[in-house]
């Protein structure tokens, strides 16, 4: 058999290819149940915290026990610093 560049009917450089990224779903689907943006560059403010302002990409410091439940916490991270959803009393995009 040939190799699959023969099917590729494109004019230009040849496309690469590149596997969808499983986190891509499950962020959209927990910004949306939790009203947070994960994976966005945010501010936030935090209660219960040593720091009452963060500034970064929010991400997820832990997946979410599946079926995912609004009424849990989420374990989140801002670079190295942790957080939960509950800490987060307010937040902007930068």
């Amino acid at each position: 058999m040939e190799s699959q560049q023969d099917f590729l009917f494109a004019d230009g450089p040849t496309p690469e290819l590149h596997l969808p990224d499983p986190r891509s779903n499950l962020y959209a689907d927990v910004a949306a149940l939790w009203q947070i943006p994960v994976g966005q560059l945010i501010r936030v403010d935090l209660t219960g915290h040593h720091f009452s302002e963060l500034r970064g990409r929010l991400e997820l410091a832990r997946a979410p026990d599946l079926p995912l439940d609004r009424r849990k916490s989420l374990a989140l991270r801002i670079g190295t610093i942790e957080l939960t959803s509950r800490q987060i009393t307010a937040w902007s995009l930068t």
